[in-house]
C-alpha cells in the first residue's frame, strides 16, 4: 500500500520572535565574546607547551639552545653518495 500524503489547507504559520539589536549592542556582544575568548586562551597558554615553559607544576622548564649542524655532523649521518647527471634536484 502506498504511503498516504497529508496536505494542509493553510501554510505553516510559525510565530517568529525577532529581537532587534542595534549596532552598539552588537559591538558590545562581540567585545564581550572576544574578551572571554582571549582570557580562555591566556589561561590555556600558561599550562601547555606554547613556548611558555610552564607545565602547570610550578616548575619552569629551560629550553635547549638549538645547535648548528656542521658539515662534520652531516657526514656522521652517513649520507648516500650521489650518482646522477641531472644535478642535485630534478623536477621531472
Amino acid at each position: 500500500m502506498a504511503p498516504r500524503r497529508t496536505t494542509r489547507s493553510t501554510a505553516d504559520q510559525e510565530t517568529i520572535n525577532a529581537t532587534t539589536v542595534t549596532n552598539a549592542q552588537l559591538q558590545t556582544m562581540i567585545d564581550q565574546g572576544v574578551t572571554v575568548a582571549l582570557a580562555a586562551r591566556k589561561a590555556l597558554r600558561s599550562t601547555n607547551g606554547d613556548n611558555s615553559h610552564n607545565s602547570g607544576t610550578g616548575v619552569r622548564k629551560t629550553e635547549r639552545a638549538a645547535r648548528k649542524c656542521t658539515y662534520t655532523d652531516f657526514l656522521k649521518c652517513k649520507p648516500l653518495p650521489f650518482k646522477g647527471t641531472e644535478g642535485d634536484a630534478s623536477l621531472s
